[in-house]
């Protein structure tokens, strides 16, 4: 039975790369084949989620090509293993009264962590899901799975909200993890006080040997600090080989930090590197209506969807200008509405600019999207996992942009046109008969076109 199961995993494992079978593929595990539907378990809902969005269709063609027999798959959750009995001693006489046990000394709560960050409180959207689904599986599981976590993305957009959630949910859950949260700046300013005042062997008892969790906000910051870099490099080795959780947050990926050491690049890219996004409209909408709500503002919903309209850069603009429009209401005494708030924020309102998509755009957020390379949709496979998802490229590239069938076959590795034709007819009628490519088309295109300002290349 699991022979099965193994056989077809491993037979994936070249195609996909042992990383990605490692981390997505490898927990996945056969409990029972009942007729002709396999039972399978995942160690968490987020392992369950993206399995079966990205790896599940290519793992039961791959069991169908072996077999000859198609299974249909159920995946649960695993079970948490309980703990193993203690052994019961043989009875022995007593001879002395032994001394009550010490109450386990927990260490001190991590410091600088804001109240304002948690979970609960981060407005999840297509333009952050993966890094907040992420870092919602390290702060369940630390040191297991996605080490180090590396996010990255612009101004205000929740990455160090994300940092502090996980500190926050460690510390409630784990109480006996040592965690270190602070930012790159302040580490560079410890190490370089511990050189000075020859305490280095107390700086590195507390990020190499103490440390369990370590959260490092705009790691950037100590590119080009040469020794700077060196420490971190030995703290993270240091860390990782212990299986301490490491979680680190930039503005741009580690790739394009000039001055970052080579070595310390490619650390920093061992586990998952996702982005975070400027939110889409509905995304803006729903933060505006959570901070509304707890600075007790009675706001309606048609303005605060006019506020997100008008301010569309990130999170603390967009809480700034709720922030400005409320205030300028109080002194006024005037109702909050739609023509109040466009006078309040004048100032602050972003003019229309029209996106433009070409084909490479599209084929890049596809390959993303479904964990492939470009050069998959480009290149000569036929297999269902990489067919597919050139299908949905090729049907977003003709709805979007203005190139022809040929063009768009030439792009796609020089398919032919009719190749094409055939990609858009099967994508537009398999929107309506099967609700997975709906989705995916529709998630795609609102990221190609948020709000709708997209125009063809």
């Amino acid at each position: 039975m699991v022979d099965i199961w193994n056989d077809a995993l491993q037979g994936l494992q070249p195609r996909l790369g042992e990383q990605t079978y490692d981390m997505w593929l490898r927990p996945i595990e056969l409990a029972a084949i009942e007729d002709e539907t396999l039972r399978l378990t995942a160690p968490n809902r987020f392992m369950k989620e993206w399995f079966e969005t990205h790896y599940l269709d290519v793992v039961l063609d791959e069991i169908q090509r072996r077999t000859a027999t198609r299974y249909a798959a159920q995946i649960e959750l695993a079970a948490p293993r309980a703990p193993a009995p203690a052994p019961v001693p043989a009875p022995e006489p007593i001879v002395t009264q032994p001394a009550p046990p010490q109450p386990a000394i927990l260490p001190p709560p991590p410091q600088g962590l804001s109240e304002r960050y948690r979970f609960d409180s981060f407005i999840k959207g297509a333009s952050n899901e993966l890094a907040a689904s992420a870092a919602w599986a390290v702060a369940q599981e630390p040191g297991q799975r996605f080490n180090p976590l590396f996010i990255y993305g612009g101004v205000g957009l929740g990455k160090t909200h994300l940092l502090h959630a996980v500190g926050h949910h460690i510390h409630d859950t784990r109480p006996e993890l040592r965690i270190v949260y602070l930012s790159a700046e302040r580490f560079m300013n410890e190490f370089i006080a511990a050189v000075r005042c020859n305490q280095f062997e107390e700086f590195r008892s507390r990020y190499r040997e103490t440390c369990d969790v370590l959260l490092i906000d705009d790691i950037q910051f100590i590119a080009g600090r040469d020794r700077t870099m060196d420490e971190f490099f030995h703290v993270f080795n240091a860390l990782y080989e212990a299986g301490k959780q490491i979680m680190v947050t930039a503005d741009r990926v580690p790739a394009d930090m000039e001055g970052m050491e080579e070595r310390l690049t490619s650390r920093l890219n061992w586990g998952l590197v996702a982005d975070v996004k400027s939110p889409d409209l509905e995304t803006r909408a729903a933060i505006l209506r959570q901070k509304a709500e707890l600075d007790g503002l009675e706001i309606g919903d048609r303005v605060l969807l006019h506020i997100a309209t008008l301010v569309r850069s990130n999170v603390r603009e967009l809480e700034g200008a709720l922030v400005r429009v409320a205030t300028f209401a109080e002194l006024k005494r005037a109702p909050i509405t739609e023509a109040f708030v466009g006078e309040v924020l004048s100032d602050l309102a972003q003019p229309l600019q029209p996106q433009t998509i070409t084909i490479e755009h599209v084929q890049k957020l596809v390959a993303t999207h479904f964990s492939l390379r470009v050069a998959d949709l480009k290149g000569p496979r036929r297999h269902r996992h990489v067919s597919r998802p050139r299908m949905i490229a090729m049907y977003l590239s003709r709805e979007l942009t203005d190139a022809s069938f040929p063009e768009i076959g030439q792009r796609f590795g020089g398919k032919d046109h009719s190749t094409v034709i055939n990609a858009c007819r099967r994508i537009k009628s398999m929107q309506t008969s099967e609700p997975e490519v709906r989705l995916a088309v529709e998630g795609l295109r609102r990221q190609l076109c948020p709000d709708g300002l997209a125009m063809r290349a």
